[in-house]
């Protein structure tokens, strides 16, 4: 045993120094320069608090006991968790690009000894790391900046800086109509023109819109999509005014537009007032808040219509398999008239009747249909172009074409309620089909 106590003592010593070197190595180990340049080091779950002072103004949010972001300053706002979100995130990653002075004497000369800009952010178990941006650099492609224990001097892309910097309306809910397109089965849109009032309804029956107001008729759904798109789709450009106490101011006590979206059993209502500066967009408030916005839309729909778009521009709508025969007449040039009865058709000259009937569309409408009406003054009286289809209930689907006009033909149709001024094009197509299959 005796021989073998010098080996067990050298392997002692030589675990305790490997230990050692272990221990030290781990602890003198410099940091790698990812680590030194990482403003805040803060994991974006660690983050409970950002306060961001920028010139005059303050921004403090704050983490909720069900892990949403509110804002505590300088008052209480809706506020976009999809932006703050964003915040978080540039905060966790925020990164120095190089370091300019590692123990400045003075400054001063980089704007930071009293800097326009702070940010300070409170994690776990009081955890805090502020951040000071001072001035921009001569070339003007960032700032200059510290953090409040460190001596050292930054340089700070203005790409990571504008990430940082936020006021109190960049962090507000900027979609202020909230309602779901999927979900809205009724539409108002009240229009004031030079003191002209126009009050268009249109409602959703089933999967299919219908105007019920200055018109009775079917509805464009692209269009009907469009008007809501536009209207749900608002976001604000700018928060004009959250107390609202001079409408007069925007053009909102005499809104030129009004907007009732009804659905899910909600309504919402919407006021757009004058023109934004530059004839830019234009102010607009909801009818449960008093706040004012401005809003640029690309387009917005709802300011361009009139009631005859929102008719359904295909004035022939029909299941092609419930097609059973087909007759029809077609005036000749020299007043004789052509007839063709397909009621032994193959499917193939049907499909091609049936396709040239779909295709016809509308571009305007005229006279609702009546008792009264006065068919030989829209030419539908002695038609150029009839079409009877037979469908397999029994009943009879009917087009006339009439009157020839510079844009276009007179036209009605089975279970549409006016006459209606069709494209030209439709109709020749119509017409090339018809005599071909003509006997």
């Amino acid at each position: 045993m005796r021989k073998f106590r010098g080996t067990f003592i050298a392997l002692a010593i030589m675990l305790v120094l490997a230990a050692y070197i272990v221990f030290t190595t781990g602890r003198d180990k410099p940091e790698t320069d990812m680590d030194e340049r990482m403003i805040f080091g803060m994991a974006p779950d660690a983050m409970q608090e950002i306060c961001i002072t920028h010139g005059d103004s303050e921004v403090i949010v704050k983490k909720d006991s069900d892990k949403t972001w509110a804002v505590k300053a300088p008052g209480t706002y809706e506020i976009s968790q999809e932006a703050v979100n964003d915040l978080v995130e540039a905060v966790a990653h925020a990164e120095f690009d190089k370091e300019i002075e590692s123990d400045p004497s003075d400054l001063e000369e980089f704007g930071l000894s009293a800097p326009d800009t702070r940010i300070e952010v409170k994690g776990h178990r009081g955890r805090k790391k502020t951040l000071l941006i001072g001035s921009a650099t001569p070339v003007g492609s960032g700032y200059y900046g510290k953090s409040v224990d460190d001596p050292k001097v930054y340089f700070i892309p203005m790409t990571v800086a504008d990430a940082l910097i936020k006021t109190t309306d960049d962090l507000r809910e900027k979609r202020v109509v909230k309602a779901s397109g999927e979900s809205i089965d009724g539409i108002r849109i009240v229009r004031r023109i030079d003191g002209d009032i126009t009050d268009v309804i249109c409602e959703k029956r089933g999967e299919t819109w219908y105007l019920a107001r200055p018109i009775v008729d079917k509805a464009d759904k692209e269009k009907i999509d469009e008007l809501i798109l536009d209207t749900t789709g608002l976001t604000v450009e700018e928060f004009v005014d959250d107390e609202g106490s001079d409408l007069e101011c925007w053009g909102l006590d005499q809104p030129r537009l009004r907007i009732d979206l009804t659905g899910a059993g909600e309504g919402l209502r919407v006021f757009i007032g004058d023109p934004g500066p530059n004839e830019e967009g234009f102010y607009f408030k909801t009818g449960d808040a008093p706040n004012v916005y401005l809003v640029k839309p690309r387009v917005f729909s709802p300011l361009e219509f009139t009631p005859p778009d929102l008719v359904d521009s295909q004035l022939v709508q029909l299941d092609r398999d419930e097609v059973i025969g087909v007759t029809w007449t077609v005036d000749e040039d020299g007043g004789s008239r052509i007839a063709g009865d397909g009621k032994s058709f193959g499917s193939s000259k049907l499909d091609r009747l049936v396709t040239a009937l779909q295709d016809i569309r509308i571009t305007g409408v005229g006279e609702m249909l009546g008792y009264d009406i006065d068919y030989a003054s829209y030419g539908l009286d002695n038609p150029v172009i009839c079409v009877q289809l037979d469908l397999e209930n029994g009943s009879i689907f009917e087009v006339k074409i009439g009157k020839e006009l510079e844009k276009g033909f007179y036209a009605i149709a089975t279970g549409r309620d006016f006459v209606y001024l069709v494209a030209k094009d439709g109709i020749e197509a119509l017409d090339e089909v018809l005599r071909e299959l003509s006997p």
